[in-house]
């Protein structure tokens, strides 16, 4: 999330990430560098290292360009990087109430009763979706698949978050958004549209909509990530107003065995 790399702190740790564990069947755990943090590269190299997870995920500024190399010197593991992470963000402080409301789709708050149409949406959604999980041979696809909808269905239930619903004038639900807040920081954790209803305007109202929403709310600030390859969204979040923030290097590192 991005309070892991935004917020200050003072030691850097591994994390038990038992969800993930569970999902593939490997021991895992995640390392994540904030963006300002004083910890040198050989420091980061020797925790991973010395990690006895079979499967970690270390994630870390892009600007540390030399850390790729020291990480790739690290012979009892297998190191590779498998993704680049990008951050967007939105000034929501002029944003104002949408004068008019979208003309081909209608919007609403999820409610837990929702969570089957939810888990169907999302499984449709990320079913072939390129990320990180899958640079990685070993993770099963659909074991991937359904991480994305665990994640949307525990955000769901969780009071302090809001999932939104994107839907036909027919109230077919076609598309989804999970947000998360941060005092008067708003980030978007989990979102997309049916690929049946995608070319139509959906995306593009459902961040109109959000924009105002959020703003409504006291929001300032609306933030998203993606993969770097994710040319078509990254192109309609630029026209919604976001700008780009910053970028994270995602790296696999295995135990051989």
């Amino acid at each position: 999330m991005l309070s892991d790399f935004t917020q200050a702190s003072s030691s850097l740790r591994l994390d038990d990430s038992q969800i993930e564990s569970d999902r593939f069947g490997l021991s895992v755990g995640r390392l994540n560098i904030p963006n300002s943090h004083q910890a040198n590269d050989q420091q980061i190299v020797e925790i991973c290292r010395d990690s006895k997870f079979q499967f970690l995920i270390l994630r870390y500024p892009s600007s540390r360009v030399r850390l790729a190399q020291k990480l790739a010197e690290i012979q009892e593991l297998v190191t590779y990087q498998a993704d680049t992470l990008v951050y967007f963000a939105k000034d929501l402080a002029s944003v104002k109430a949408q004068d008019a409301p979208s003309k081909d789709w209608m919007f609403r708050q999820a409610q837990p009763s929702d969570d089957a149409e939810l888990t169907r949406l999302s499984k449709i959604i990320f079913e072939e979706y390129p990320n990180h999980y899958r640079a990685n041979k070993l993770l099963r696809s659909d074991a991937i698949r359904d991480g994305f909808a665990q994640w949307a269905q525990v955000g769901l239930h969780d009071s302090k978050k809001l999932t939104v619903f994107v839907e036909s004038l027919e109230s077919k639900v076609i598309g989804f958004a999970l947000i998360s807040f941060d005092r008067d920081t708003a980030e978007i954790e989990l979102n997309g549209i049916d690929p049946q209803a995608q070319g139509r305007g959906a995306y593009g109202s459902l961040l109109l909509w959000l924009s105002s929403h959020l703003a409504t709310r006291g929001v300032k600030k609306l933030c998203i990530s993606t993969q770097i390859q994710n040319e078509r969204v990254i192109r309609a979040w630029i026209r919604a107003g976001f700008n780009f923030e910053f970028s994270l290097n995602t790296v696999h590192l295995m135990q051989p065995n």
